[in-house]
């Protein structure tokens, strides 16, 4: 089962986001509210603290100039500036929110979705990663489908 790295949006694009309250992307308006739903946080990869935290909504396309087809949806990140998710293994703070995780090939084509089951999440993403025609994972919100993180192997 090989290590891997959780990558969270880039802190340049989360800066812009929170600088011109537009989407980076699209230039959309960016929708600021007090957290309704745990999250997470695109950039830490931390719950939200429901009715205690702010964060913006944009429009995100975890494909942007990787793919022919853009993929654009909605994420949030924190109203201001958090650390971002730097750690080893899979992020803490994504134990307690539904995910899946789905693989994407090198020939452009995805797996089904398949569930991170709590406890079993390195497991999961080790097997997937496993697979030589992975070139990386996507974590998704089980409930709302949008896009979470992205899923590499480490570098050895």
């Amino acid at each position: 089962m090989p290590p891997f790295t959780v990558r969270p949006i880039r802190r340049d694009i989360t800066a812009v986001v929170r600088s011109t309250l537009r989407a980076p992307q699209y230039g959309h308006p960016v929708h600021h509210e007090r957290a309704k739903g745990t999250g997470p946080c695109r950039e830490c990869l931390a719950a939200f603290s429901v009715d205690r935290e702010d964060r913006l909504l944009f429009t995100y396309n975890p494909f942007d100039g990787t793919a022919l087809i853009p993929q654009p949806g909605p994420v949030f990140i924190h109203a201001e500036a958090c650390e971002p998710f730097a750690g080893d293994g899979y992020p803490d703070g994504l134990r307690d929110i539904p995910v899946l995780a789905e693989a994407h090939y090198h020939d452009a084509t995805r797996s089904a979705a398949l569930r991170v089951v709590p406890g079993n999440e390195s497991t999961v993403l080790g097997n997937l990663l496993d697979d030589e025609r992975v070139r990386f994972l996507h974590l998704r919100h089980a409930e709302a489908g949008c896009f979470i993180a992205r899923v590499d192997r480490a570098a050895s």
